[in-house]
């Protein structure tokens, strides 16, 4: 009789457990209400003629870098829009189209993707270095058109050993003959 009893209780405390986590979930609006909805904007950057497109989750793309005659370009981690500040984490389709005379590109800390195409018309560009310590994620025609077998990538040295072996790997599969190297 000791037995039933004590399953009885548990499976009693079993339902009142499921029951009030279900109440708290519809109390607390989480999986059970829909998500909102992500909407993105391009807008040209308070400082600069730079175009981002930016997200309601504070997350920012470089979509199309302001003609420039400079050999140096540089990604900012972070930018800042209509009073926002977003972080640039994301380099998209011909980003780098109106710096035809780049010869190095700086990625900041908080860029992980780099999209297809990306340099597509950057035919004397050398150097990409890369600050994130974060896993990069480089599309397989990122350096579609251009030879890389000239470039240098300089990886920030104190990303994981996991981290640095899945960059390697991105960038064999985006088709980059060039010299990697963690600085």
């Amino acid at each position: 009789m000791f037995k039933s009893v004590k399953k009885l209780f548990a499976g009693v405390l079993a339902a009142a457990i499921m029951l009030s986590g279900a109440e708290a979930a519809f109390a607390a609006g989480s999986p059970v209400t829909a998500p909102t909805a992500v909407t993105e904007e391009k807008v040209k950057e308070d400082n600069s003629g730079d175009i981002y497109a930016t997200w309601d989750y504070g997350h920012a793309s470089l979509v199309t870098k302001e003609k420039t005659s400079k050999k140096s370009v540089t990604v900012p981690a972070t930018v800042v829009v209509k009073g926002y500040t977003y972080d640039v984490t994301v380099v998209r389709n011909d980003a780098f189209k109106n710096a035809k005379k780049m010869t190095k590109v700086v990625l900041s800390k908080n860029t992980s993707i780099i999209r297809k195409k990306a340099f597509r018309t950057n035919k004397k560009l050398k150097t990409i270095v890369a600050k994130t310590t974060k896993k990069m994620s480089i599309a397989k025609t990122a350096f579609k058109g251009i030879d890389t077998k000239k470039i240098t990538f300089k990886a920030n040295k104190k990303m994981s050993k996991k981290n640095k072996a899945a960059l390697k790997k991105a960038l064999k599969k985006a088709g980059f003959k060039g010299k990697l190297k963690f600085v």
